[in-house]
């Protein structure tokens, strides 16, 4: 279509007036002229995910190029804390909408399952994984509590700096580039964040330690659920040291609350926001 702009402009304005991502005309698609992708994309909006759009279309090339390697694969190791779950994939879908809390996500791209490795991940996930890139827009607040309000299990994935895509690439290197990474990931697998899953499913594992505390390692994270000296509460342990003894100006009344809170602390470090 993007021709029709010189054969016949009064047909191309015609058109690029009514074209629409959506049905309901919500999403208007913006033309690209120039670069790799020629043609109509959709016009995203600027920040995190709302009610209704998805992370934004003005993704990076370094986001996209990543968004399509990974969607190519059959076969994928995830790992996670001190977690390793392989994935054999029945199919992917990029950009794949879905309903979370009454708010609507697009997902960069959505696993189908066929099986998993272990096998006990392929039930308590529902046979399917959605998964998010993160390189310049991350997983906000909102969606990850939608998420976990619908029992999704929702997966970060932040691209390491040495996987990026030059602003300049040709197309003959943006396709050596990506089969290059391809080669990469499916030997050995990416690093993230499991963010939700099935409701009643920790999404990590917590051990306890010889001290009798509840320790687990997070995104990156080391946290420990501590019993105080001078109540029946608890607080958590992370970092360099860091301690919380209350979220929201409300204690920590059980161990389970302390460690339920720390899965969304890790959440936050992961993505670089402060805790409160």
């Amino acid at each position: 279509m993007v021709d029709l702009e010189e054969k016949n402009p009064a047909e191309f304005l015609r058109r690029k007036s009514n074209l629409f991502r959506r049905e309901d005309g919500k999403i208007p698609m913006v033309l690209v002229r120039n670069g790799l992708h020629r043609g109509f994309r959709r016009k995203g909006n600027a920040g995190g995910n709302n009610t209704d759009y998805s992370r934004g279309e003005h993704e990076s090339l370094s986001h996209q190029g990543n968004k399509e390697v990974l969607s190519q694969l059959n076969q994928l190791q995830l790992s996670f804390g001190d977690e390793k779950v392989t994935l054999f994939i029945d199919y992917s879908e990029c950009e794949k909408a879905v309903i979370c809390n009454g708010n609507r996500y697009e997902v960069d791209i959505y696993f189908k399952l066929e099986r998993t490795d272990p096998a006990e991940y392929y039930d308590r996930w529902g046979g399917e994984l959605w998964f998010e890139v993160f390189h310049t827009c991350k997983v906000d607040k909102k969606q990850a509590e939608d998420f976990g309000i619908e029992s999704k299990t929702l997966f970060e994935f932040k691209i390491p700096d040495s996987f990026g895509f030059f602003d300049n690439i040709t197309e003959e290197g943006y396709v050596k580039r990506q089969a290059f990474l391809k080669e990469k990931y499916f030997d050995n697998g990416v690093k993230g964040l499991l963010i939700c899953q099935k409701h009643g499913d920790r999404a990590c594992i917590w051990k306890r330690s010889i001290n009798g505390n509840m320790t687990a390692r997070i995104g990156g994270s080391n946290f420990t659920v501590i019993k105080s000296k001078y109540d029946t509460s608890y607080g958590i342990m992370y970092g360099n040291g860091l301690q919380k003894w209350e979220y929201n100006q409300q204690k920590f009344e059980t161990e389970e609350v302390a460690m339920k809170t720390a899965e969304y602390f890790a959440f936050l470090l992961y993505n670089n926001l402060k805790i409160d």
